[in-house]
């Protein structure tokens, strides 16, 4: 079993959502292909996902606007940490910071990621990284995407139950996060050699 913490990084609300995927014994039903080799690139809804199951997900609060950056990313470190003892996972992937409408914003979602990635080296742990569209694009088909899709295309992949109810986008957002690095562990160019 791998367990993978997904988080989409943020500085007022920052998601997770963790997966557990089997990695031992029947992965695929027959004639069911990986990502990498499916003409559409999208995971289909039925299609591969019933060896992964949600352990957690959930959003961290680190306050509002009138609350200090320092304070704010110092919350980020006490609940991140405390969630890797709590959730004991194997991997961690994030989302990279993305350059959209503002230069201060990405600086800021970059300050967070390095809070995130700073816990994880602590704990020994491999990090994993995706770019938004491509996160989206492995969910939903498009790069392009509306965290709305992301979020109806992970309820449809991953039996979320009741923890689905109400869960803000950056939770669903975070799935996705952890959905994209499952889909990598299952390309057959992980298993290649590496070329000397």
């Amino acid at each position: 079993m791998v367990r993978i913490l997904g988080i989409d990084p943020g500085t007022q609300v920052v998601g997770f959502g963790c997966l557990d995927m089997v990695v031992d014994g029947p992965r695929r039903s027959r004639g069911q292909l990986p990502l990498a080799m499916r003409a559409s690139n999208i995971i289909q809804a039925g299609g591969g996902t019933g060896d992964i199951t949600v352990a957690a997900m959930g959003v961290f609060r680190l306050g509002g606007r009138d609350t200090e950056l320092p304070m704010r990313l110092l919350s980020l470190a006490d609940q991140f940490r405390k969630l890797l003892q709590e959730l004991a996972p194997t991997e961690v992937a994030i989302e990279q910071a993305f350059y959209g409408k503002s230069v201060q914003a990405a600086l800021r979602i970059g300050e967070a990621r390095g809070v995130v990635l700073a816990e994880a080296a602590r704990c020994g742990l491999p990090v994993f990284q995706f770019a938004p569209a491509r996160v989206k694009r492995c969910v939903t088909g498009r790069g392009a995407a509306t965290k709305e899709s992301v979020a109806a295309m992970v309820a449809q992949l991953v039996p979320l139950g009741r923890r689905g109810v109400g869960m803000p986008a950056d939770a669903t957002d975070a799935v996705a996060v952890a959905l994209t690095r499952v889909e990598e562990r299952r390309s057959p160019m992980m298993h290649l050699p590496e070329a000397d």
